[in-house]
This record gives structure tokens, C-alpha cells and sequence, in this order.
């Protein structure tokens, strides 16, 4: 009887070790790893947000123009202006073309231009811009990017 006490002890020990084991594995398994960008994409978002602050800029000096707002992605540029609220409509059509020309002439890289002033395409790009500033990659707003897409005319040059 003394050696049955022995070895359903030892069965009860082996299963909840077994417990203990397995149910830490998948724990730790679950858990994501930290993720830090290569260094080829962390050199590409600089480039990118340095060529966005320079189309940004650019896009200032056109009159009517309050401030701007750019994300660049790829070989594309989303293009939030905010404008003098004293221009009629025509006017505001006049001052995008005025900043995508610019654009067209400061960096050639850029085939689309998606340029709008319409307050939420503004804000959108500018939550999407300060994400990009915080250090995500811009491929982690391509869903939000697609729909501000969708929802603005864009200027192929």
C-alpha cells in the first residue's frame, strides 16, 4: 500500500509539473515579441517624412494657405490644407492646383498627389502624420491611407 501512496505521488507530482511546463510555454508563446523596424525601413521613413516636411513647407508659401499637412507614401503624397476661410470655393480648387504644381516641380518622385481641404480628410491625414511622427511605419495606416484615397480626386503628374 505504501508503494501504491509512492507512485500515485509521483503521477500527481508529474502532472501538475506538466501543467506548470506547457501552460508557461504557450504563455510566453503568445506573448509578441518586441518589433523593431530594419534598419533599411527605419532609413526609408526618414527619408520619407523628411521629403514630406519639404513638400509641407512648400506647400505654405502658396497664398490662401494657412498650414499643411503631408504623409508620403511610396511615390505618393497625401496633402491636408488648411486655407484662409475668406476664399469662395472656386478659389480653393485654384489654391490646390497652386500646391500641386509646386509639388510637381519640387520633387519628381511623386507620381499622385492627393490634395484636399475639407476638414476631415485635414484631420485624417494629420492623425495619420502624427503616427508617423511618433515612430510607426507608415505601412501600419495603409487602410486609412486607401480610404482618404477613395475619398479625394488624385492628381497624377
Amino acid at each position: 500500500m505504501n508503494s501504491r501512496k509512492r507512485i500515485l505521488h509521483l503521477l500527481l507530482s508529474l502532472l501538475v509539473l506538466s501543467i506548470f511546463i506547457f501552460s508557461g510555454c504557450s504563455a510566453a508563446a503568445r506573448k509578441p515579441a518586441p518589433t523593431e523596424p530594419a534598419p533599411n525601413q527605419a532609413r526609408t521613413g526618414n527619408v520619407a517624412n523628411e521629403k514630406a516636411q519639404r513638400i509641407a513647407r512648400e506647400a505654405d508659401r502658396v497664398k490662401w494657405v494657412k498650414s499643411s499637412t503631408v504623409v508620403v507614401a511610396g511615390n505618393k503624397a497625401y496633402v491636408g490644407l488648411d486655407i484662409n476661410a475668406n476664399i469662395e470655393k472656386s478659389q480653393t480648387k485654384e489654391v490646390e492646383k497652386a500646391v500641386i504644381n509646386r509639388i510637381k516641380n519640387l520633387e519628381p518622385t511623386i507620381k499622385t498627389v492627393y490634395v484636399s481641404s475639407d476638414p476631415d480628410i485635414v484631420t485624417r491625414i494629420k492623425k495619420v502624420s502624427r503616427g508617423i511622427a511618433q515612430g510607426k511605419p507608415v505601412t501600419s495606416f495603409a487602410r486609412e491611407l486607401t480610404e482618404i484615397g477613395r475619398r479625394v480626386t488624385p492628381r497624377t503628374m
